[in-house]
């Protein structure tokens, strides 16, 4: 069993690397269409009917769904990064006779990690490629562009090595309770230490008060489990696991978004104006600060959601779904 769970971990690792690989090549080729695909005036330019006509980049509705792909995009790569560091510093220190503490620290966080990265990278990797067809129009949808390749392939990302909700119930059922919890709760500290690191730049100050708020909302739901367990409440367990899953992935994705963009701000100081790279770095802090105002609320708010043990899905009688092939 040992030996199968080493390579389900890498097999999963691997679905989330494939997720965020045809997320990423979606992203940058609506990019590119956006740059060059031009239509319509400039929606400053409404009341004039002789205004010229702009590429769909400089569309502001066109302008968030890139943005939020490339937030998406980053912060996935991000957490898999983060992910594959506590594997490698495992391996090093074993390698090395390093210290065991620290050695079962970062097997811990992998084994925290592995399922929140197979699951939100797949389930992501297929939304932003619906985006990047949205960015397309019409012209997304047939084989002229490759998007919607990218997004008949990536719909099966959820499914294999364990669908996604399996994820979910491994990281409930199983890795939420490991060595007593203290992998979850030396999470939640990197997360905290991590958020009071960054105070020291004021442009992200709101964003690392709502990544707090998410760490502490998470801290809660997770405990919201072992209590419905004790009760005998199971059925919840399996119907907001996913929901916890997702909001442990929004709350560490937010959190390397975060820490690049607080990294970019100190890039950019030394550099020159009209440096070519300091766009790149602006980007960084535009994609991290667009995340964490649009998603981290969501951690909050699911943590309200499942404090409110909401049964609608269980209660409802089998005929109320509509009428069954049985009646």
């Amino acid at each position: 069993m040992a030996q199968m769970f080493k390579m389900m971990n890498l097999a999963r690792i691997g679905v989330g690397v494939q997720g965020l690989a045809v997320a990423g090549a979606a992203y940058l080729s609506a990019l590119e269409y956006a740059g060059q695909r031009v239509q319509g005036p400039s929606i400053k330019s409404w009341k004039d009917p002789n205004a010229p006509k702009v590429p769909i980049l400089q569309h502001p509705n066109v302008r968030r769904m890139l943005l939020d792909m490339k937030a998406r995009v980053e912060g996935i790569r991000g957490l898999i990064v983060k992910l594959a560091v506590h594997l490698d510093r495992s391996a090093a220190l074993r390698a090395t006779g390093g210290d065991a503490a620290a050695i079962e620290y970062h097997d811990g966080q992998v084994d925290l990690l592995v399922p929140v990265v197979k699951a939100y990278a797949s389930d992501q990797g297929f939304q932003i490629t619906v985006n990047a067809i949205q960015v397309f129009g019409g012209a997304g949808y047939i084989k002229d562009h490759p998007v919607e390749q990218h997004c008949r392939d990536s719909k099966i990302f959820s499914i294999y090595e364990g669908t996604n909700h399996i994820q979910a119930l491994d990281l409930v059922g199983r890795k939420l309770g490991q060595r007593g919890g203290a992998n979850l709760q030396a999470f939640l500290a990197d997360i905290r230490r991590q958020a009071e690191s960054l105070r020291e730049d004021p442009e992200l100050a709101p964003a690392v008060d709502r990544l707090l708020a998410a760490g502490d909302a998470l801290g809660q739901s997770a405990m919201r489990f072992l209590g419905w367990f004790q009760q005998g409440k199971t059925e919840l367990i399996g119907l907001y696991a996913n929901r916890f899953l997702e909001m442990m992935a929004r709350t560490a994705v937010s959190s390397v978004l975060l820490e690049g963009a607080h990294l970019a701000a100190r890039a950019i100081t030394p550099l020159a104006d009209g440096h070519p790279d300091i766009a790149y770095y602006q980007g960084k802090r535009h994609a991290a600060l667009h995340y964490a105002h649009l998603e981290l609320p969501g951690v909050v708010d699911g943590a309200r959601f499942m404090g409110e043990e909401m049964r609608h899905s269980l209660d409802i009688p089998d005929s109320g779904f509509g009428r069954l092939a049985t009646d």
